[in-house]
């Protein structure tokens, strides 16, 4: 399994690809965005904290509507998967893209989920390719030198 790849981070959050996608790239793709420190639940959020992960769920859309020309994005905070796997639940929100063509999901509705360990996500679903990559790490770290976000990240 490989390693989540980090595009974005602070001190208190990051904005990463995930290990294995929940969506695929030809379909919009899927970040990630979790505080660095492990908090179950939102309501745990110190302020900056709370104010950085809104940040950053918004500076994750905004470059998924520049680089992967998405028609849509949709948040999603979950976490019951690594309730399965005996663990605590980690506070973390999805970003899904929607692409006006969609190969795996449908338009206009929501997110289409299979159960965990299920092989589309392994074998059929594509993750970013490396230009994607860079372009959304480019992408994030000029949008953050602008209003709003050289007011909402502490960096």
């Amino acid at each position: 399994m490989q390693q989540p790849i980090e595009l974005f981070a602070t001190e208190l959050i990051s904005i990463s690809l995930p290990k294995t996608p929940l969506n695929c790239q030809l379909d919009g793709g899927h970040l990630v965005v979790e505080p660095r420190r492990h908090i179950s639940d939102r309501i745990d959020c110190s302020e900056r904290e709370a104010i950085e992960l809104m940040a950053a769920s918004m500076l994750a859309a905004k470059a998924m509507y520049s680089v992967l020309k998405v028609e849509k994005v949709n948040y999603q905070e979950m976490g019951n998967w690594s309730l399965d796997a005996s663990q605590t639940a980690k506070l973390h929100i999805h970003i899904f893209g929607r692409h006006k063509q969609q190969r795996y999901q449908q338009r206009g509705e929501s997110i289409r989920f299979f159960p965990s360990g299920h092989n589309i996500y392994t074998d059929v679903y594509r993750t970013h390719s490396p230009t994607q990559i860079s372009d959304l790490i480019s992408a994030m770290q000029l949008t953050v030198k602008q209003s709003p976000f050289t007011q909402l990240f502490s960096i």
